[in-house]
């Protein structure tokens, strides 16, 4: 991940707005070659020795850039080289992932190490206020176990269901909160003085494996991922899709028995109706199974005769044509699937979409399922960050985080 200079390039490149961009460029070579020497920065940059010096002082100064001391002398002995690396410490990412049963929370650096961690059981009372209380405490202990850290503080927040991203509102989350056009982004910026943004869990859950899991290195990808509601992410010649009404993968509402197709499914949506995990275990009670979850009865019922082999199929049948169709729409390289549910039925769901899809498309379950969504969150803030400090260099080749009055924690 590097730091943006688009919103400069557009500009007239006169010279200190060339400058921006070179103190912008040095700092991602620092970021991904560091501990490196000034020298070895003018060769990999192809700027000149007294303007890598220059910038270099003024990414110091800004507390971007801390210096490690003296490094080993070249072969033909010389001065030792000072050496400098990226200040991970110039700030904090705080992560916020709500799930059905609890919020989980962590706070890393500027790199995405991960410093501390905080789980919160959220109980019974699902509403909007009582779970953002809950977030709200978590992010007060966690920030306020970071006081003298960071010029860049960032907030990001892994919320269930339709999210705007730009207005950082949940419009609705049907399956488990019932919650309507929650201005999430806005109490917590008024709470804590911070930017914050906000996104859809699954959306979350895709830029953790985009950036960490199966998915790393890939610009084409759908990620599948089902628990009590099931939803998708799309990644496309490397950008994550939205859709114009925030809903991009929604498969939940997906229709897949024409019998059906005139009923209203607008509250929770067909698909999930058939393939949550609450639904599944709602039926396996209804024909008297004792199973402890979902998945129990699913494993169970694959060996079964009768009804309970029916609701095997029908939800098996259900979860591979809905990924074939995906497969279909958006002809990935690549489908990752997360959760429990879909683990227990990988082997058929690859045996239907093998016999759906004419090309050849790779199905993998993720790795990193139970850490993706809190992952990913800890990735849109660290884009967030990057982006918030790139707009820093203001066009006469400085950054503003060197002005006065502005205190940097330079350790390391």
């Amino acid at each position: 991940m590097r730091l943006p200079h688009e919103h400069l390039t557009s500009q007239r490149l006169r010279a200190p707005l060339m400058r921006s961009i070179n103190g912008i460029e040095l700092l991602n070579l620092i970021r991904e070659h560091g501990p490196v020497s000034r020298a070895s920065l003018a060769k990999l940059s192809c700027l000149s020795k007294p303007t890598v010096s220059s910038q270099v002082e003024t990414l110091v100064r800004g507390g971007w850039v801390v210096e490690l001391g003296q490094g080993e002398s070249g072969s033909k002995g010389g001065k030792k080289p000072t050496l400098i690396r990226f200040n991970a410490d110039a700030g904090r990412l705080f992560a916020a992932e709500i799930d059905s049963a609890q919020v989980r929370l962590a706070v890393a650096d500027l790199e995405g190490n991960i410093r501390e961690r905080l789980t919160t059981p959220i109980g019974t009372d699902r509403s909007a206020a009582s779970v953002l209380a809950i977030v709200r405490r978590g992010l007060q202990k966690l920030i306020a176990g970071q006081p003298s850290v960071g010029v860049q503080r960032v907030i990001s927040i892994a919320a269930p269901g339709r999210v705007d991203v730009h207005a950082g509102v949940v419009l609705d989350a049907g399956n488990v909160f019932n919650w309507r056009n929650v201005p999430v982004r806005e109490q917590m910026e008024t709470e804590f003085g911070l930017p914050v943004f906000v996104d859809n869990d699954v959306k979350m859950a895709t830029l953790g494996e985009i950036q960490f899991g199966a998915a790393k290195g890939e610009s084409d990808v759908v990620l599948v991922r089902l628990d009590t509601g099931i939803g998708s992410g799309v990644v496309s010649g490397g950008k994550l899709l939205p859709g114009r009404h925030w809903a991009a993968g929604e498969i939940a509402h997906m229709v897949l028995d024409l019998t059906k197709a005139s009923a209203d499914w607008s509250a929770r949506g067909y698909l999930e109706s058939v393939v949550g995990s609450d639904r599944i275990l709602a039926e396996a009670r209804a024909l008297g199974s004792d199973a402890a979850s979902a998945i129990e009865f699913l494993q169970s019922a694959r060996t079964a005769q009768g009804d309970a082999r029916k609701v095997f199929d029908r939800v098996v049948n259900h979860l591979g044509i809905a990924i074939a169709n995906m497969i279909c729409a958006y002809d990935p390289a690549l489908v990752v699937l997360q959760g429990g549910l879909l683990a227990c039925v990988e082997e058929e769901l690859q045996s239907i979409i093998a016999n759906a899809i004419p090309w050849e498309t790779r199905v993998v379950f993720s790795k990193i399922g139970g850490e993706a969504v809190l992952l990913g969150t800890l990735v849109a803030a660290r884009t967030q960050a990057y982006e918030r400090i790139s707009r820093l260099f203001d066009g006469t080749g400085r950054s503003s985080a060197s002005e006065p009055g502005i205190a940097v924690n330079a350790s390391s």
